[in-house]
């Protein structure tokens, strides 16, 4: 096997097989620890992506669930291991990915690693160690108001400070210097490295080819996967293309590029579903039947898109309304629910926006193992299990128009 990706959350793993796939490398996705002998089937010079729902959970708990994943990809052979995590390193100073990252090393066995959470097709770079979202810097970004994970911190070193133990060095490696690899080899330690380009990410990718452990966002292992000599390449089936009588739509997400997706979509004009905290909390079986039915009433283009989005103010309301209940968890659950009665329903397409949205209704398929197929925008693909085929993001990729894009384009 080539790499062997951990990824954070689904969205995260379907993005980093996507870039692998567009690479020309084989890839298998996996949702969840693959089970005894699953990973057999990877060839050596193919890949695998391991989708794990580690990046909201306790730290201790996330640790450990890494450290399986590693050790399955370590002994099916992987000569990478690769830690994913959000390009816009999701996480406040108490989250998860400086320990996973410390844990991870103890566990392969490293002294030293690198971080590069670049997406830069994406708008994700990183300068002198800030992270600039579309230019601006990450604390001033729309992310500084992120439901789950807000980032009130630019400077990626101060953030895995915060995160890590005094026992991990941290250092950076800035744009400006040449030979990064020597900077690397000369002490330990975790070392966050710029890159605000393509280029740049490409040649860190030849630098570091041959490290036995490395991190980041879904641009580094798509670079590296470029550098292989590729086997035969599997060819995906692009099934029937998804319309309004085999497609459903869901959105959780409350990122500012979902909303923008959500009104797009609406003023196609296209048919969009507002959800009812009250309804999904109160009367979840009757709800449920209440939007399949509004579904397959519809006979026009344009299937139904289903949204839990809001907009800040709109949360806090929402909040204050049912303070008493944990809304985002109940929606979460709504969504899996809903989803398993689309699937009874014989609905095969699936497009869904939102990281912990996607984890839900793949959690509730039960499916384990995904191909890769088209790719929709940046980061973003279809997959497919047998006959049911996926297009699952994180709330903040994809164009504004990307809901019609995922079914036409």
């Amino acid at each position: 096997m080539h790499i062997g990706v951990i990824a954070d959350d689904f969205t995260g793993g379907l993005d980093a097989a996507g870039f692998i796939k567009k690479s020309g490398e084989n890839v298998t996705l996996f949702n969840g620890l693959p089970g005894e002998g699953d990973l057999d089937a990877v060839g050596k010079d193919d890949s695998a992506v391991i989708a794990m729902q580690i990046r909201s959970i306790d730290s201790k708990i996330a640790s450990d669930e890494a450290e399986k994943a590693a050790l399955l990809l370590k002994k099916a052979g992987a000569r990478m291991i690769y830690f994913k995590y959000c390009s816009t390193f999701d996480s406040t100073e108490k989250g998860n990915i400086g320990p996973i990252i410390e844990r991870l090393m103890k566990v392969l066995s490293v002294t030293s690693t690198i971080l590069v959470p670049s997406l830069p097709v994406n708008g994700r770079t990183v300068k002198d160690g800030i992270l600039y979202v579309n230019g601006v810097e990450l604390s001033s970004s729309p992310m500084r108001y992120h439901p789950l994970n807000p980032m009130t911190i630019s400077y990626i070193p101060e953030i895995l400070r915060c995160q890590s133990s005094p026992d991990l060095p941290i250092h950076l490696i800035s744009h400006d210097v040449e030979e990064k690899r020597k900077v690397y080899d000369r002490e330990a330690g975790a070392y966050v490295i710029d890159a605000e380009d393509d280029y740049d990410v490409m040649k860190i990718a030849k630098e570091f080819h041959d490290i036995p452990f490395a991190t980041g966002g879904s641009a580094l292992p798509g670079a590296f996967a470029s550098l292989e000599k590729k086997g035969e390449e599997k060819k995906v089936s692009e099934l029937v293309k998804a319309d309004s009588r085999n497609t459903i739509m869901f959105v959780g997400s409350c990122s500012a590029s979902s909303l923008e997706q959500v009104e797009a979509y609406r003023s196609i004009p296209a048919p969009v579903h507002h959800v009812s905290v009250e309804k999904s909390i109160f009367s979840r079986d009757e709800y449920i039947k209440e939007i399949v039915s509004l579904a397959s009433s519809l006979s026009g283009e344009y299937p139904l898109l289903v949204s839990a989005s809001k907009s800040p103010e709109e949360r806090r309301e929402s909040d204050e309304k049912f303070p008493d209940y944990d809304i985002a968890k109940y929606t979460e659950e709504f969504f899996s629910l809903l989803f398993r009665a689309f699937l009874e329903k014989g609905y095969t397409r699936f497009i869904v926006g939102g990281g912990e949205t996607s984890g839900s209704v793949v959690r509730a398929s039960g499916m384990k193992a995904f191909e890769i197929g088209r790719e929709i925008a940046p980061g973003v693909s279809w997959m497919y299990s047998g006959k049911i085929g996926f297009a699952l993001k994180s709330g903040n990729f994809g164009g504004k128009n990307f809901f019609s894009d995922a079914l036409y384009e």
